[in-house]
């Protein structure tokens, strides 16, 4: 006679089976539930939605990888990483590191299109009016970036190849090239650049906090005192035209 589970237990029980990558250890907690052979259709249902969500939210890492890799990639991560969170659209926030360790174009590449959706669904700001800036005392100001910003460390060209694949055009081949890529939001298109040292430099210290003068000076530091304003400068007018800054207090 077979013992009925209370229902939290087989709810547990099956969650337990359907995240379970070993075959073995699997079959045997399918024993446990007292189920048929058509229980698999559910684990297998489950993997195939993983894989596309994956791809989905990554699909420029995949278009690179092509389909083989790419989903063996992707088998590989769901076995070791289950979902965690209500949602799916969460579902894998540590993949491109786990494709790093497999093609680091790739990795970069599945950075980018996380961080392009992260920015698309990002709190709304609107930037700041150029106006505003003549009312701006400059010994006290902070520069603080729409909320959309990201600052992305990149170690290859995926940027480049990124955008190729967007564009549907050949991307180029894979080449070391470090630095930093900014992903926000304009109105509501997602865009991005490569950013150079200085503005990397400068935003960071704005994120902390620190004051434009306090920046210029830190800058100054380091170099010619004029050469060092006109860089900041330079970077401030770049942004405002961009619409990345919200506001400056």
């Amino acid at each position: 006679m077979t013992t009925l589970l209370p229902l939290a237990e087989v709810q547990r029980a099956f969650c337990a089976w359907l995240t379970e990558p070993d075959e073995d250890r699997a079959a045997a907690r399918a024993r446990d539930l007292h189920c048929g052979p058509g229980l698999v259709v559910y684990q297998n249902n489950y993997r195939v939605a993983l894989v596309e969500a994956l791809r989905e939210t990554h699909a420029r890492a995949a278009l690179w990888l092509g389909d083989p890799a790419f989903t063996a990639a992707a088998a590989h991560f769901i076995d070791a990483v289950p979902p965690s969170s209500w949602t799916i659209d969460a579902y894998g926030a540590g993949f491109a590191d786990h494709l790093r360790a497999i093609d680091a174009v790739a990795g970069d590449c599945a950075a980018i299109d996380r961080a392009i959706g992260d920015a698309f669904i990002a709190a709304d700001a609107a930037p700041i009016d150029a106006a505003a800036l003549a009312t701006i005392d400059w010994d006290q100001a902070v520069i603080t970036a729409v909320p959309s910003l990201i600052m992305l460390p990149v170690t290859t060209n995926a940027d480049a190849v990124w955008l190729a694949l967007a564009g549907e055009t050949a991307p180029p081949a894979a080449a070391d090239h470090p630095g930093t890529v900014l992903v926000w939001r304009q109105g509501f298109e997602p865009v991005m650049r490569r950013a150079d040292a200085d503005e990397v430099t400068i935003l960071q210290q704005s994120l902390a906090g620190h004051s434009f003068a306090q920046i210029c000076d830190d800058l100054a530091a380091a170099g010619d005192a004029a050469a060092a304003v006109t860089r900041a400068g330079t970077a401030l007018g770049r942004w405002l035209g961009e619409g990345l800054i919200s506001r400056i207090d």
